[in-house]
């Protein structure tokens, strides 16, 4: 027991003592008085013993306010002296948004019973699941001896349950109002102020502290103070803003005080904020440290998932939601499908509200699922607007998410459609981190609009925490414990079947599924956690997106640039970005080749023609050609314009942010704007025109694309720059041919044999 060793830690102080008066030549000093010195200072005992501290706490279920509340005494070697009372047991303070609370009283009287009598142990007492430590044990000892109170409780700058006890208050420097969530005393003073009288497990435990207080005659026999100057408390309700962030020596400081407190206590409806500075203190981040910060949190092991032991990954379920017109649908389902996870312990639901895509998202489950003989994952089950597009979406949500139980879920990921991975270990990275609920960081290329909030209003909704573009704008990079989270949210299996994860909420519309949800986690105490260490993806824009073409996602480039970049630009143009002239393929004199466009683009525009009602192609092959300006074509080709398909403002972004980089670097002292008056997609046929006649392109320079393979779609064929005696066939998909126009260039469109051949091609600065 705590007092006997208290007891042995004394007489061993003592015999210490006596050994120095034996051995000291100062014949003043003997054994008697040495004693009488311990039993004279024992206020100011030098308590570094390891056992003459205790901290009691109550809390009702290990849950994650508890889990940090216990790693920040971790943080400072505290938690040996941490004894928990009311773990795993009913709550019986009622309910602790109104007045209640006396349980905890009755709970901390009888644990303490045994220590009554310790004068020179100190007891502290604090709430545990919006408590966090900022300092260890000999600075929080240190501070408290130094106030020269036997039993100090914290203070706040509201008055509460009692306001008519308001004029009883003695004036003190600083905040003068009881606060029961913090206190500190010798054990015999705790005991005495336990027992000031007998309160009900629903009193108000806060009334019970405030009476015993102003009684004068109690408090001075006691030597009862409050810590209105924050020297070891800081109860942030009412006073966020007077504290000021503070790194190393510096810490956590209260200005108004000039002091720095030990121990930081979130009462009230400052919770959020309190979530806020834990995402920094103890030795959570240093943003002083590095370009981005240092979180030293991540660096801990504890409760680490190992994710590289395939055998023990969890049972993962992963729910697609389709609730509204989504660019690039195919590169969302077809990334979430290519995510590294053992297929076995996968299982994919996809809900879809959207009827046009219905058609769409069936042919990419057919290709990934049924059609597909290496197909191993655990289940797949879709379900199309016939079966979700009446329902509400709190309660299609609900269902997802509850569904992991039927499948014996260890994690559980719900993932718009609003969002682009560009990462394949998504699942592997989020599950690592173990936490109750966590996403990745996710936000609009170059805005401010991301999947999480750092503080939300009083009503839910959002609301700017004072890191907030540091975050979004990745200028701090950790593990953060943040207000509200959606679009990608993966959940522990454990904290769904605990029941405390709900969708659903009386007060927010359909619309608010996750303004509702995220209420619910902070109401039930599960943290919610945003990690953006690594880039996993972003959010795409989903206004004014239409269905009404073949492929609508062509027209996206103003929209969504990045996903355009993604999905139509070849994957290793950004390499020809950083080569020189000379670096460039020529296969005929300042004739350059570089990879412009993807695979992907190539099939989209030509499959995007070919659609169309009609033959698109037929009014062209002719010199009279009405879609130019003049109504007459010299060199006439079959082919289709741009401005025919309302694609010519998409195609100039095009020429000017992938085509003038390139022109820049291949012909020097030269700078192309973008123009082009004429950029069209040309069409031979082995039925209808299979060449083009020798002929000056109407451009200083010119870019000719390939979208087809050469030797497998068609025959033959070719470029021949007649005046360098040089033929260029057997392009790739996507490569382009950069050569000047008028004069230099002379050319023609070899014969094809068979087949049909498809070039992109454009006449820049005309």
């Amino acid at each position: 027991m705590l007092f006997l060793v208290v007891l042995l830690s004394l007489a061993c102080t003592s015999h210490s003592l006596i050994e120095v008066a034996k051995n000291t030549e100062l014949d003043s000093i003997d054994v008697t008085e040495a004693e009488a010195d311990v039993t004279e200072s024992e206020d100011d005992v030098t308590l570094s013993q390891e056992d003459n501290f205790v901290i009691f706490t109550v809390a009702s279920e290990d849950n994650d306010p508890f889990q940090r509340y216990v790693r920040s005494l971790r943080v400072f070697d505290m938690e040996k002296y941490l004894q928990v009372l009311g773990m795993n047991s009913k709550w019986l303070g009622g309910n602790m948004e109104k007045v209640g609370g006396g349980y905890k009283v009755n709970l901390l009287r009888e644990a303490m019973e045994p220590y009554k009598d310790e004068k020179n142990t100190i007891t502290m007492f604090t709430d545990s699941y919006d408590v966090i430590f900022l300092a260890d044990k000999a600075e929080i000892l240190e501070k408290f001896k130094k106030t020269g109170a036997r039993f100090l409780i914290s203070a706040e700058p509201y008055l509460w349950p009692d306001m008519s006890l308001e004029s009883q208050y003695p004036e003190i420097k600083g905040t003068k109002y009881l606060c029961s969530g913090l206190m500190i005393g010798y054990t015999d003073t705790f005991w005495n102020v336990l027992n000031y009288k007998k309160i009900a497990n629903t009193d108000d435990d806060q009334l019970f502290y405030t009476n015993a207080y102003l009684d004068a005659k109690f408090r001075e026999a006691n030597k009862i103070q409050l810590d209105g100057t924050s020297t070891i408390f800081h109860n942030l309700h009412g006073a966020v803003r007077e504290i000021d962030f503070g790194f190393g020596a510096h810490r956590i400081t209260n200005w108004e005080q000039a002091t720095m407190p030990q121990v930081l206590h979130g009462n009230g409806p400052s919770k959020i904020t309190l979530n806020m500075f834990g995402n920094y203190y103890p030795r959570g981040f240093d943003p002083t440290e590095g370009d981005y910060g240092k979180c030293l949190a991540c660096d801990e092991q504890e409760g680490r998932v190992n994710v590289n032991d395939t055998d023990s990954l969890p049972v993962v379920l992963t729910t697609l939601f389709i609730n509204e017109r989504t660019p690039f649908l195919d590169y969302f389902i077809n990334k979430t499908f290519s995510q590294d996870y053992p297929p076995e312990k996968w299982h994919v639901r996809i809900y879809n509200r959207v009827w046009e895509h219905a058609d769409h998202i069936q042919e990419l489950i057919n290709y990934h699922v049924v059609n597909n003989p290496d197909n191993k994952l655990a289940s797949v089950k879709i379900f199309q607007p016939k079966d979700t597009a009446k329902r509400k979406l709190m309660e299609i949500y609900e269902e997802a998410m509850y569904t992991c139980a039927e499948v014996d879920c260890g994690w559980y990921f719900a993932m718009d459609s609003v969002i682009t991975l560009t990462d394949n270990n998504v699942l592997k990275d989020l599950i690592y981190w173990n936490k109750s609920v966590i996403t990745t960081q996710l936000t609009q290329p170059g805005q401010y609009w991301s999947n999480f909030w750092g503080d939300v209003t009083n009503d839910g909704f959002y609301k700017r925490a004072p890191d907030y573009f540091e975050l979004v704008k990745r200028e701090r990079l950790g593990l953060w414990n943040v207000a509200f989270v959606n679009h990608l949210v993966a959940i522990r299996g454990d904290v769904i079947d605990s029941g405390k994860l709900s969708y659903r909420h009386k007060t927010y519309d359909d619309n608010n599924y996750d303004v509702g949800f995220s209420y619910n986690a902070r109401k039930n105490n599960v943290f919610m956690f945003m990690v953006n260490l690594k880039k996993h993806g972003h959010l795409k824009k989903m206004n004014n997106y239409t269905t009404e073409r073949e492929h609508n996602d062509l027209w996206q480039i103003f929209t969504n640039p990045t996903d355009w970049k993604l999905n139509y630009i070849h994957p290793s143009y950004d390499i020809f970005l950083t080569k020189q002239m000379v670096e460039f393929p020529q296969p005929c004199p300042d004739v350059f080749h570089f990879p412009l466009l993807s695979k992907r683009f190539a099939w989209h525009i030509i499959h995007e023609l070919e659609s169309m009602p009609g033959d698109v192609f037929a009014e062209s092959g002719n010199n009279n050609d009405q879609r130019l300006a003049g109504g007459y074509e010299n060199v006439p080709t079959v082919d289709v314009h741009f401005t025919q398909i309302n694609l010519q403002q998409e195609w100039l972004k095009v020429l000017r942010d992938y085509v003038a980089p390139i022109q820049r670097r291949v012909f020097e002292g030269y700078s192309f704007n973008g123009k082009a008056l004429l950029s069209f997609v040309v069409k031979y046929h082995e039925n209808g025109q299979r060449k083009l006649v020798p002929h000056h392109d109407h451009s200083t320079f010119t870019t000719n694309t390939a979208l087809n393979r050469q030797g497998i779609d068609y025959e033959d064929g070719g470029s021949y720059f007649i005046r360098q005696n040089c033929l260029v066939r057997d392009v790739d998909i996507g490569w382009t041919l950069m050569h000047p126009g008028r004069l230099t260039h002379y050319h023609e469109g070899k014969e094809i044999s068979r087949g049909t051949r498809y070039i992109l091609v454009s006449f820049n600065d005309p």
